[in-house]
């Protein structure tokens, strides 16, 4: 399976795929993560301010 990379500004983030593994939270040590599950990719960036 080929997944993308999702970014988030958490530093913990869920992942249940939708509901087909159980719900597991993954800490993005080092900035990155992966669900030992389905293999989604999880990487944390720096919150962003929004422009007017």
């Amino acid at each position: 399976m080929t997944s993308s990379t999702i970014k988030v500004t958490d530093e913990v983030v869920s992942c249940s795929d939708n509901g087909q593994h159980p719900l597991v939270y993954i800490k993005l040590s080092n900035g990155r993560g992966v669900c030992q599950y389905c293999g989604q990719v999880f990487e944390r960036v720096e919150e962003k301010t929004k422009a007017a």
